[in-house]
């Protein structure tokens, strides 16, 4: 449904830090599925030493919770749930666990549903799949928005200094 250029054309990331490569599925509000493709030569794995056996190589938490959270923020974009000069925000999980381990070669399948919208707030569920196998499970993830300028850093005013 939307391809690597769609998909970064609505997120704000950029890489490194952009953990998406496509959209397969989109159920307009409800739904989607998101794609990434976890290589050997992502920056992660840099310091990896040699001989450290394929449990080296385990894709880390927090980034396939980033990449979890940045599909979430796809289905906000693309269910059109807020304004697009304000910017999705995850700011509190609950029930999450991580099953089995993902590792290069492996295509992540980010299957994200709307739970809950109110104005600003959204609650969003689902799960990481691997080949088959259950990699992550959220039950509650939410995501509150906020203008995209109040996140900028603020310049402090010039102080004048006589003498």
């Amino acid at each position: 449904m939307l391809d690597h250029s769609q998909v970064r054309a609505r997120l704000r990331q950029r890489p490194p830090m952009l953990l998406l490569d496509t959209v397969r599925e989109f159920t307009p509000p409800a739904s989607l599925v998101a794609t990434k493709a976890i290589t050997g030569g992502e920056d992660c794995y840099r310091g990896v030493a040699d001989g450290a056996g394929i449990d080296g190589f385990a894709y880390p938490a927090a980034l396939l919770l980033e990449s979890f959270g940045q599909a979430a923020s796809l289905l906000w974009s693309l269910a059109e749930l807020g304004p697009p000069e304000e910017v999705p925000l995850m700011v509190g999980l609950r029930d999450l666990a991580f099953a089995t381990p993902a590792r290069p070669g492996d295509l992540l399948e980010h299957h994200v549903r709307l739970r809950h919208h109110s104005g600003a707030l959204a609650e969003f569920t689902g799960e990481t799949r691997a080949a088959g196998r259950i990699v992550l499970t959220a039950r509650s993830v939410l995501v509150v928005s906020r203008p995209a300028a109040s996140l900028l850093p603020t310049t402090p005013e010039p102080v004048a200094i006589e003498g």
